[in-house]
């Protein structure tokens, strides 16, 4: 059996997400997701609020995606420890972490194992995006109403 883990906070689940479950699990037998825990989302994103929705809620979004198998948290920037006890066959990256998970990718190629570099996809909002447009929008209607 091929197991294919990704990582990701998936704040605010979106078309990129879907579309990226979706590829990914082509890759393999399995998808596991390695859910960024609220803690570890604190940490590098440095919004000090935390993610939109919680960790659990996020968790039942991601869940209920029919290319996802598995979801498991992680609140660690890198996945290695997980790739090493899970016997991870490819991990999904995509280009923007290329420089930041060496150790992983080194580990992966020297395992026999592969790395999958997941496009950007054209023309979907990503989170940033859509949380940006409903402050912007929210901050408008509120204007509007003053």
């Amino acid at each position: 059996m091929k197991k294919v883990l990704i990582q990701g906070a998936f704040d605010i689940l979106n078309a990129g997400h879907i579309l990226a479950f979706k590829r990914a699990k082509g890759l393999g037998d399995e998808l596991i997701v390695a859910l960024n825990t609220d803690e570890l989302y604190k940490r590098y994103k440095g919004y000090g609020l935390g993610p939109i929705l919680p960790y659990w809620q996020r968790k039942i979004l991601v869940e209920s995606c029919k290319y996802v198998d598995k979801v498991v948290p992680i609140n660690n920037f890198s996945p290695l420890r997980l790739i090493k006890r899970l016997k991870i066959d490819v991990l999904v990256l995509t280009r923007e972490w290329e420089e930041t998970k060496e150790k992983e990718i080194a580990y992966m190629r020297n395992k026999g194992g592969q790395i999958s570099w997941s496009p950007r996809f054209k023309d979907i909002y990503c989170s940033s995006k859509i949380r940006e447009l409903v402050i912007r929008r929210h901050l408008s209607r509120k204007e509007d109403l003053q």
